[in-house]
């Protein structure tokens, strides 16, 4: 399998969409709501305009995708915002390889304090987030006090179970 780990263009929402949909609701919920992500008509609470999308593709499939933005929510510089792999290729590193990309342009953005909501059940995702340096900040929250870490210390392999959404 050749991964690509490139950033979102507008031609990758359906397929963002989709990958949305494997964790709740359809493509068709998804697709506008990520849209008006992307392209700052819809922002999260004390979410600045900045924003980044990053793709993976195997074989010219998208496989994965993140996404993130600036923020002064819970005193953090940034946020993560989405991060889905396709169920059919999590335990391959895609997700690891997804936040390093992320966590690079956080470091471009002079962002060092990010956090990311994830509920506790999602022990996947936790897991994920905790490999990578992040640490809990309330029950539904977690937070890197530097994640530009996370490109310094980017070898390590994604696990099964670090392949899940948050």
């Amino acid at each position: 399998m050749s991964l690509r780990i490139r950033p979102a263009e507008p031609r990758d929402i359906h397929s963002m969409a989709v990958l949305r949909s494997h964790h709740w609701e359809n493509a068709s919920f998804w697709e506008p709501r990520v849209e008006h992500y992307l392209f700052g008509s819809h922002s999260p609470q004390q979410a600045r305009p900045e924003r980044a999308a990053f793709v993976a593709e195997a074989d010219v499939k998208i496989v994965g995708f993140v996404a993130g933005h600036l923020t002064n929510r819970y005193q953090c510089d940034g946020e993560l915002q989405w991060i889905n792999v396709a169920p059919d290729h999590r335990g391959r590193g895609i997700a690891g390889s997804l936040l390093v990309a992320m966590a690079g342009w956080f470091k471009q953005q002079n962002a060092r304090r990010i956090c990311v909501d994830v509920v506790p059940e999602n022990t996947a995702a936790r897991g994920l987030y905790g490999s990578h340096g992040a640490i809990p900040l309330n029950p539904h929250w977690m937070v890197w006090e530097d994640i530009t870490k996370v490109t310094v210390n980017s070898t390590r392999p994604g696990g099964a179970a670090s392949e899940s959404e948050n």
